[in-house]
């Protein structure tokens, strides 16, 4: 058995590029890792079944995955193996569906775990490469895998999109003074919004252009402005939401806040000395989760083997 922890991350703005190559496509992008992700226990076991079986179960309850039967596939046939059954647990400590990354830390948690499983000898942008290609694949996203994996400190900045391979990374920095928070109202359908070309093409023309406004000014204030605009023109942030966000930006201390990319919830900076007053604002509008966090390093991908 084996058991791997990865954070979930959550993005401010994106800009597709699809190529006809998983291995190049993928968005740009920026957002933050959260200290809360997916622990996935998972162990592998032989069967009389001539296909490779999957059981994947989250929070206790058996759910068919795409991402995990990709990831299994692929990683089965590498290690020659056919007939194996794999059996996964995911502990999922994020709301799923709220924009969190949910289904890449999921798969990059399952593609670590399955290789050092079967003892691939593999680097781990070989092992992420699987896990980006099962989230392009089963629709659920398209850059959060390589943004999770190059976590570093502070804000992340996909400025090149593609897998492990082919991405580049950047980083804006944060201080210890400054605190994330963040709030779920509800779960929008990735797969759906993914599949909707008009949405798609709006993302990448005012993506791109928001990457090359963050650049001009690298700092958590333009990068927080930055994103809320973003999701204010590709007409996301909309109805209620809109108007909770528009209000967490004119509290005391607040760096900035805008709208989960893509889900029913809100993200943000603050001066950690009133944290307290915005979270007390933000209960006030009745999420079903919020939680902050310090986002210096959340990065803590590890794996033990456990005992059976």
């Amino acid at each position: 058995m084996y058991l791997v922890k990865v954070p979930a991350g959550l993005s401010g703005f994106f800009a597709p590029h699809i190529t006809s190559e998983l291995a190049t496509t993928g968005a740009i992008g920026g957002g933050i890792v959260l200290d809360e992700g997916v622990l996935v226990e998972l162990d592998v076991v032989s069967s009389t079944s001539e296909e490779a079986l999957v059981e994947n179960y989250i929070n206790g309850c058996r759910v068919e995955s795409c991402i995990a039967n990709y990831v299994a596939t692929k990683i089965l046939r590498e290690a020659g193996l056919d007939s194996h059954r794999v059996i996964v647990k995911q502990l999922v400590k994020v709301p799923i569906g709220g924009g969190y990354g949910t289904s890449a830390a999921s798969a990059l948690a399952i593609s670590i775990a399955l290789a050092k499983a079967l003892r691939i000898r593999r680097t781990l942008k070989w092992v992420a490469e699987v896990a980006h290609e099962a989230d392009i694949v089963c629709k659920t996203g398209l850059g959060t895998v390589v943004g999770i994996l190059n976590q570093g400190y502070g804000i992340v900045i996909v400025k090149k999109p593609g897998g492990p391979f082919y991405t580049e990374v950047e980083h804006i920095l944060l201080d210890n003074s400054i605190t994330a928070f963040t709030a779920f109202y509800k779960p929008i359908s990735k797969t759906e919004l993914l599949s909707q070309h008009d949405l798609l093409t709006s993302a990448r023309r005012v993506g791109l252009s928001t990457l090359k406004k963050i650049f001009r000014d690298p700092c958590p204030e333009n990068f927080m402005k930055s994103c809320l605009e973003f999701s204010l023109k590709t007409g996301l942030l909309q109805g209620e939401l809109r108007n909770i966000v528009l209000n967490v930006n004119r509290l005391r201390g607040v760096i900035g806040a805008s709208m989960n990319m893509i889900g029913e919830g809100l993200y943000g900076l603050v001066e950690k000395e009133y944290l307290d007053q915005v979270i007390e604002y933000v209960k006030s509008t009745a999420p079903s989760w919020i939680y902050s966090w310090r986002p210096a390093k959340c990065l803590e991908i590890y794996v033990r083997q456990g005992m059976q």
